[in-house]
């Protein structure tokens, strides 16, 4: 008789090597401009901005002997359209956030760990930079233009950024929403990559920050620039505390990030269901 002996697939396996995929850049990440910290930069930023000038105009032309800029000192009588209009720049500013990532594991070195941190974190920032800006927006947006149908929102969103924004705005989208607007024919590929609407703005397509599938949220803005730190790690060993309870070794990686929305903030809502009808 030959005793067979069951060997469990778990005392069998070996480690093998796998290629790693390549890091997802789209989201804010994949629209933002990303200017390298100076000194002190990570501790805020601001700057001033052309691009959110109105301007005003002018049909019934005012002329002075005096060469002056028609404005009521130099011009009792206001011409037709009123008198010229003088705005102060934009002020954009931007307060510090961080990612990270920390691993957990006793069964490399330290310095396997710390590698494994700093990788760990190039996968993952670009998700917590979405799920970050998703809270910033809805804290700075000036206006909402409620639930609509993806083309409405886009429709809306883009007419706006005709009114308030000089330059090419950003509208920001779920992943899962920017494959609905996609279908319903409202953005197309960007000759450098990416998505656009036939106007030229920008599509921003963010890691969800809710349920998948279904409504989601929807925002414009005008230029976003992330002034980006480095990435610092470290690790550590394990550590006895006085109590006797054991930190096993760990390590960790982190970033800064100052980001800086340029002119506007506009919230909305979004639905891939094409009936909605439209906000009032």
């Amino acid at each position: 008789m030959v005793d067979i002996v069951q060997v469990p697939f778990s005392d069998a396996r070996v480690y093998v090597e796998v290629t790693p995929p390549v890091p997802f850049r789209g989201g804010i990440l994949g629209v933002a401009n990303i200017i390298p910290a100076a000194e002190h930069g990570l501790m805020g930023a601001e700057y001033l901005t052309d691009a959110c000038a109105e301007g005003s105009l002018w049909t019934d032309i005012c002329y002075n002997v005096d060469q002056q800029l028609c404005d009521p000192a130099s011009t009792p009588d206001p011409p037709a359209d009123g008198y010229k209009v003088f705005d102060k720049p934009d002020l954009v500013q931007g307060d510090p956030f961080a990612t990270h990532a920390g691993v957990d594991c006793d069964l490399a070195s330290m310095a396997d760990n710390e590698e494994r941190a700093r990788r760990s974190l190039e996968y993952a920032e670009g998700r917590e930079i979405d799920q970050h800006f998703w809270l910033l927006m809805e804290s700075l947006k000036s206006t909402d233009i409620g639930l609509n149908d993806i083309v409405t929102t886009i429709m809306t969103l883009d007419d706006l950024s005709s009114q308030l924004y000089g330059g090419y705005g950003v509208i920001h989208l779920t992943r899962g929403m920017t494959v609905c607007a996609r279908a319903e024919k409202a953005i197309q590929p960007a000759p450098d990559g990416g998505w656009i609407t036939v106007n030229g703005t920008r599509i921003a397509n963010l890691a969800n920050p809710g349920v998948a599938g279904g409504d989601s949220p929807a925002f414009l803005t005008g230029q976003i620039t992330l002034i980006q730190g480095d990435v610092f790690s470290f690790a550590v060993p394990p550590v006895t505390r006085p109590d006797g309870s054991c930190d096993p070794q760990r390590a960790l990686a982190e970033r800064m990030y100052v980001p800086l929305i340029e002119c506007m903030v506009v919230g909305g809502t979004a639905t891939c269901d094409t009936t909605t009808p439209p906000a009032t």
